[in-house]
């Protein structure tokens, strides 16, 4: 019996990446800033030519979208990124004066704790506990720290100088350690779930407006749907109600992948009041032409590492094929040393880019020449001079 040689790969030549940034406060033009060089680590890496053009936002500031391009000797792929924007509303809770940040994310994560919510986070993954007590022990740290030095000086000095060194290193951890951060991150986090902030709520609706016309994108081989952290949880509810509103786009549509990268879902699916998003989850489950991947990291403390939200949460359905990533394989040395001893730093190593080749390399999923999630990861499809293998069993010869 003869057997027929593998069909050759047909590369991607262009799409379209909608990319919902995490809770920080970048702008959208930092955040371009930040892709395009995640794209030229790519090309180093690969052995390929990138290009990134100039970003343009949209009248209402929400879509920033700019051309990027990666090449080989045989094959070129174009796509345009856009990078759907909520860093206003980020901006928004860190203007709020540090002292009601911290009383209000105190009481969004004793409300976690009254509610059972921590508990489930611990049984979804222990680790994301230890997220979970840091801004605990920063400012316990800090207050425990000013009572012992009051306690050992006593009297009226005693006081003013605990008063003094409490305020001094609450200030430090909130310069250093991003305290007044991660206390507003809880409280935002409450919000999104209850769905009581008509910002948050109508910044969803517009992201689901864009998701719906890229779907009808005519020009486009794959519409790749990219969420970070918390972004994926605004990412996963647009994405539900443009299903919903749109079920079935005119054909022939392009290929649509979802890609949680070191995604939040579960920390807001784990809460009580978050209906919406468990039914969006459950909504993106049963959506037959949809490949959706979540990758995780085990070095990543903001992620649930390898827990699949719709097996968690007990909802019928497909849930995402998960991949776990180790930061050390994809960086150099250099990059490597920078990235361990950072929280930070390991939980955004999915779209800083790499260093080494690896099987994940955001910048190929955005620009390379595989249909993300179907054909060959890029160490199994690009050659040692970047070119594409004339069949995927070149990689493994």
């Amino acid at each position: 019996m003869t057997i027929a040689p593998p069909t050759p790969l047909l590369p991607v030549r262009r799409r379209l990446v909608l990319h919902v940034p995490g809770y920080e406060p970048l702008s959208a033009a930092a955040q371009q800033r930040r892709l395009a060089r995640t794209l030229d680590r790519s090309a180093a890496t690969w052995g390929l030519a990138a290009e990134a053009g100039p970003g343009t936002a949209s009248s209402d500031g929400v879509v920033h979208a700019f051309p990027a391009r990666l090449s080989g000797p045989d094959w070129s792929t174009q796509a345009e990124i856009r990078i759907l924007a909520w860093d206003d509303l980020i901006a928004r809770d860190l203007a709020v004066p540090l002292p009601s940040r911290i009383l209000r994310g105190g009481a969004a994560l004793l409300r976690l704790l009254s509610d059972g919510t921590l508990g489930r986070y611990g049984a979804a993954h222990w680790r994301y506990l230890v997220f979970v007590a840091l801004p605990v022990a920063l400012l316990g740290g800090a207050l425990l720290a000013g009572l012992l030095a009051g306690l050992l000086l006593g009297g009226w000095a005693g006081l003013a100088l605990g008063v003094a060194l409490a305020l001094g290193l609450v200030l430090l951890a909130d310069r250093r350690a991003h305290l007044g951060h991660l206390f507003a991150d809880w409280s935002f986090a409450r919000d999104l779930a209850a769905g009581t902030r008509p910002d948050i709520v109508a910044r969803i609706a517009r992201f689901a407006q864009e998701i719906t016309a890229a779907r009808r994108a005519r020009d486009v081989d794959e519409v790749v749907l990219s969420g970070h952290s918390l972004g994926m949880v605004l990412l996963a509810q647009a994405l539900a109600d443009a299903l919903a509103q749109d079920p079935d786009p005119p054909r022939p549509a392009p290929r649509l992948v979802l890609v949680g990268l070191g995604s939040s879902l579960l920390k807001i699916a784990l809460m009580p009041q978050a209906d919406a998003l468990r039914a969006a989850v459950a909504r993106i489950a049963a959506a037959p032409a949809l490949t959706w991947l979540e990758y995780t990291s085990r070095r990543d403390l903001v992620s649930f590492h390898r827990a699949d939200p719709v097996a968690l949460l007990g909802l019928p359905g497909r849930g995402p094929r998960m991949e776990r990533i180790h930061p050390r394989a994809m960086l150099d040395a250099t990059g490597w040393r920078r990235v361990r001893l950072s929280m930070l730093r390991s939980h955004r190593i999915y779209v800083t880019g790499n260093g080494r080749r690896y099987f994940y390399d955001w910048g190929l999923i955005a620009c390379g020449p595989g249909a993300v999630g179907r054909d060959p990861d890029p160490d199994r499809l690009i050659g040692p001079d970047g070119a594409l293998l004339r069949t995927p069993l070149e990689a493994t010869a």
